[in-house]
């Protein structure tokens, strides 16, 4: 089976934009840690797609990052993962 692309909602990328910027302004460096963290995710959920759980929001699956508390919200397509959220994990979820 060939790899799926990603493909990550504005949504997505606006989160991460934010999520980078806070954690950088915490601590030099700690913002590439989270990108390095979030990449080395999407990449487990690109080779096993059905890693994480059954999500909250029909259709959607969830799975839980390593040493940061945030939950990647993602839609298995047919070609293609969906990244619909990236969400931090005291947040109210859906909604």
């Amino acid at each position: 089976m060939a790899r799926l692309t990603i493909l990550e909602t504005r949504r997505t990328l606006q989160s991460l934009s934010e999520v980078l910027d806070y954690y950088e302004s915490q601590q030099s460096g700690l913002g590439a840690r989270f990108l390095r963290s979030y990449d080395s995710q999407i990449e487990v959920v690109r080779d096993m797609p059905k890693i994480g759980r059954t999500g909250k929001v029909f259709g959607t699956r969830e799975l839980v990052m390593q040493d940061f508390p945030f939950l990647i919200v993602y839609r298995i397509r047919k070609d293609y993962l969906e990244i619909i959220r990236l969400i931090h994990q005291s947040m109210k979820y859906p909604n």
